[in-house]
């Protein structure tokens, strides 16, 4: 799948969604850096700030091809960095992965129900997704909650994990 030559900038009430670069090094490896973020996605926190900038090449690259989007997440009113939010594994007209981080002190503000909402309509919308997935740890309650908040519904428990979907068509309904 190809994408529109810009990348789609997003905003919600209180958040402007943009394509994530090499100046949001730092940022995401003072978020990457904390164990309770990283806990929630990686084996461990990150350490040296080149892990940072190679994963934000990797999400660069993602979309050069056409496989994936990945938004920094900052507040309109003061560009403050929050996180990231992507949609990945992008098959045109098919489905895609829904992923996300937040930095800690931004936890329970609602950020991430509004920053992942507006990808999924994104997804809905102009991907013609016919569903989005995501893939969460058991025990991460912040991140199911968050899920189940847009709708999801839990597909499958594996060993550790929880797979969830949500179909264009359940999503739809919820708007209406």
């Amino acid at each position: 799948m190809e994408f529109l030559l810009s990348f789609p900038i997003l905003q919600t009430d209180r958040l402007l969604l943009r394509e994530i670069t090499l100046d949001d090094t730092l940022e995401l490896f003072t978020n990457y850096s904390d164990p309770d973020v990283a806990n929630w996605f990686s084996d461990e926190p990150y350490t040296q700030i080149e892990q940072a900038d190679l994963v934000i090449r990797e999400f660069i690259e993602k979309s050069q091809r056409g496989k994936g989007l990945t938004w920094a997440i900052v507040l309109r009113a003061t560009g403050e960095f929050l996180g990231t939010c992507s949609i990945e594994d992008i098959e045109a007209g098919s489905r895609g992965e829904i992923g996300f981080d937040l930095a800690k002190e931004h936890w329970g503000k609602g950020y991430m129900v509004e920053a992942a909402g507006a990808i999924i309509a994104y997804g809905f919308k102009e991907l013609k997704q016919s569903k989005i997935e995501a893939e969460t740890y058991s025990h991460n309650s912040r991140a199911r909650r968050v899920l189940e908040k847009l709708g999801f519904r839990v597909e499958e428990v594996r060993e550790a994990s929880h797979f969830y979907t949500l179909s264009a068509e359940d999503w739809l309904k919820t708007r209406s």
